[in-house]
């Protein structure tokens, strides 16, 4: 799978003790969004907002985050998927006429 920068993707995080939650603990957190790939697999991850995430990681551990709405098509981040319905700008306008 190739990534480019602006794809929006999971990261997984491995649990720090083996008695950390158990086997059913969710270890794949995001979306994040990709904001740096290297030719040798590694990948720099930030949040949707623009806050950097940290170290960069290793292209395996990311996976390509699908929209909850589209089963199958991948979220991007200026599609407005991740606005807060409550203070959209049409919601805004709809309530205030």
């Amino acid at each position: 799978m190739q990534y480019h920068v602006g794809d929006l993707v999971l990261w997984y995080k491995s649990p720090v003790s083996a008695h950390s939650g158990g086997k059913f603990r969710n270890r794949w957190f995001g979306p994040y969004v990709l904001s740096r790939v290297t030719p040798n697999n590694v990948v720099a991850l930030e949040t949707v907002d623009g806050e950097p995430l940290g170290k960069p990681v290793n292209v395996n551990r990311v996976k390509p985050y699908k929209s909850p709405d589209l089963p199958g098509v991948p979220l991007s981040p200026s599609s407005g998927h991740d606005q807060d319905p409550e203070t959209s700008p049409a919601v805004l306008t709809a309530l205030t006429n």
